[in-house]
């Protein structure tokens, strides 16, 4: 019987635990005070010392640095927590949370769950160390991108980046990537008149089960369907995670199971393994072959995590035309579009009448078939996930240091290699098609030419991407129930897609990493952004208007808070997802940069302090 997260079934030693759990408070620390929850004070001349009272006779001591964006960048180890006269090692995340519980104005219903939310990913922290624990930094990067993204850390932002409500250990080690299962798809069939399916015009449904099983496989499902009475006229034949099967579908659908609207038929097909989303599964025996994207009725990083029904019509027809815009656009030449090639969703009869029901009530029983980024490279390149590049290994170096110092590029040169490839790509969508995409670490892919970054894969189109309120001449060729079905937005709210769910969330972490392992300074990170943006807005003169209108350099940018609305807002019900919450302003590094170097500089011999 398994006992713990290592490896065997072991419980996690006390050092280890330790280790992590500093690891959990430093983060907090440092993205409350970044969202204004926390107010730390300097204790030296240096800046290098800190305190954060939280109450009367509790507080925390660490060392810091201020970065370029206002935050500080804690070191784990000289955490201290104070209580009275008594100075000890802060080891305990969840007391920690206790400890901020009046300051942060936290509720105890939404306190319990939360520190819950911090067990969890405690526990899944644990087995990412323990199978991370002989792997360096040159032994992540030569691991394929499926499986790489095992060993990944979560959401840099999030403190409780894998809460993971609804899974107890058993799941984990069943479904989550740290554990490295295989997982088996279950399948059932789906009354075509309750359904709603899309396709691409190019593949059908015979494709779509050939993607996920073999010829043995594919006879094994044939003869379930036959014992069944399941009939490909009457049935569309859809996956489940099998976790979603064992604990939503089969009891919330059961009415449907008894009316013959939905047969289950069992577990079919080839080993998937999961990726960071969770609901995401790459097909282990056939890396090229379609991913899946399941629903999962679990609470994972602030939202739950179905499929919404909305979007599965369009999907398909909203890839397609993505890539026709960058088949004939040269600024999106190095971009793939993964497509959705197909949906398919199964409305729940009564929860889908019920107005203003809880949005994870509606997305139960959905999936997404969507092309894996192996499947449109060349030979020689390679994905890998953007949020892979700050993870660090058993060496202490992460892995974008390793990918610069084998490129033979100089770091800021790497960079511009990069953001040419990432950021331009989604500056022009934005710029020239109103399409404006929430660029966060698992959505937006790096295309690798050996080391070096030569494009960008793109997904999850569905709900992580807006449209501007505008009627831009270059997007008329979108199809209608596209714009009908995507929010449309103001200019300065897509612009917050890539200042924020970009810049922010996943860049301010990037020139972390390398300022800390190999004293990279920030202003040249930030400068070789600067110059890459400024060369790609020289080259389209006539994008002018539209420069101004997503303008990048201002002196200040808005300051977005999703932790502090978490802990503000609870778990009750909601009919749709967190809203992010507004701070004060920050200085915008692309105009500090700017500043230093010029609108126009090149920083590609700048050398590291």
């Amino acid at each position: 019987m398994s006992r713990g997260p290592l490896p065997g079934g072991a419980p996690v030693d006390a050092e280890l635990w330790h280790g992590l759990n500093r690891a959990v408070i430093a983060k907090a620390i440092s993205e409350l005070a970044f969202e204004e929850a926390f107010a730390p004070q300097p204790v030296d001349g240096a800046g290098r010392a800190w305190s954060l009272q939280l109450d009367d006779t509790v507080s925390y001591r660490f060392r810091a640095e201020r970065r370029i964006w206002g935050n500080l960048s804690i070191d784990p180890s000289s955490l201290m927590r104070e209580e009275a006269d008594v100075v000890g090692p802060a080891i305990d995340a969840a007391r920690f949370m206790v400890d901020a519980q009046a300051v942060l104005a936290i509720e105890p219903d939404t306190l319990c769950i939360y520190v819950k939310e911090m067990l969890s990913t405690l526990m899944a922290d644990a087995r990412i160390a323990a199978i991370s624990a002989d792997m360096s930094a040159d032994d992540l990067v030569a691991l394929p991108d499926a499986r790489l993204q095992q060993y990944l850390d979560g959401h840099p932002k999030a403190p409780a980046s894998k809460g993971r409500i609804g899974w107890g250990l058993g799941d984990f080690e069943a479904f989550a990537p740290e554990f490295q299962a295989e997982i088996r798809l279950f399948w059932i069939a789906a009354d075509r008149e309750s359904c709603r399916l899309a396709l691409d015009d190019d593949i059908g449904e015979t494709d779509l089960l050939g993607a996920a099983m073999d010829a043995d496989e594919r006879r094994r499902l044939d003869a379930a369907c036959r014992e069944a009475g399941v009939t490909v006229d009457r049935y569309l034949l859809m996956p489940v995670h099998p976790w979603q099967w064992q604990n939503m579908v089969a009891a919330q659908f059961a009415g449907e199971i008894a009316a013959g609207r939905l047969v289950p038929l069992g577990e079919f097909g080839d080993p998937y393994l999961a990726q960071q989303s969770l609901r995401t599964l790459a097909n282990g025996r056939s890396p090229r072959a379609l991913h899946v994207k399941v629903a999962l009725t679990i609470l994972n990083t602030s939202a739950w995590r179905g499929v919404p029904g909305k979007y599965i019509a369009v999907g398909p027809a909203f890839s397609s035309w993505l890539v026709a815009q960058a088949a004939h656009d040269a600024e999106l030449a190095d971009v793939v579009v993964l497509r959705e090639r197909a949906g398919a969703f199964y409305p729940h009869p009564l929860f889908e009448r019920i107005e203003n029901a809880p949005y994870q009530f509606r997305e139960m029983l959905g999936v997404i078939w969507r092309e894996p980024p192996e499947a449109r490279l060349t030979e020689g390149r390679r994905p890998m996930m953007l949020g892979a590049l700050i993870k660090t290994g058993a060496d202490g170096r992460p892995l974008v240091s390793t990918l610069i110092a084998r490129s033979g590029l100089t770091p800021a040169a790497w960079l511009e290699r990069l953001f040419e490839a990432v950021v331009v790509p989604l500056y022009h969508f934005m710029c020239c098609y109103g399409v404006g995409f929430i660029a966060h670490g698992q959505n937006i892919t790096v295309i690798l030419d050996g080391t070096v970054p030569c494009g960008v894969a793109l997904k999850d189109l569905q709900g992580d991407v807006d449209l501007v309120d505008q009627d831009f001449p270059e997007a008329a060729s979108l199809p209608a129930e596209v714009r009908q079905v995507l929010l449309r937005r103001p200019a300065l709210h897509l612009l917050q897609h890539l200042q924020t769910g970009h810049f922010a969330s996943v860049l301010r972490f990037l020139s972390d990493a390398l300022v800390r392992r190999d004293g990279l300074p920030e202003i040249v990170f930030y400068g070789a952004l600067a110059a890459s943006l400024r060369r790609y807005q020289a080259r389209h003169p006539e994008l002018a208007e539209r420069f101004a209108l997503f303008e990048l350099f201002t002196p200040k940018v808005p300051r977005i808070c999703i932790n502090r609305v978490r802990l503000a807002a609870g778990y009750g019900e909601s009919a749709r997802r967190p809203v992010p919450s507004l701070g004060t302003d920050l200085v915008n590094p692309l105009h500090l940069a700017e500043q230093s170097v010029g609108p126009t500089g090149s920083l590609a011999g700048v050398q590291p302090s």
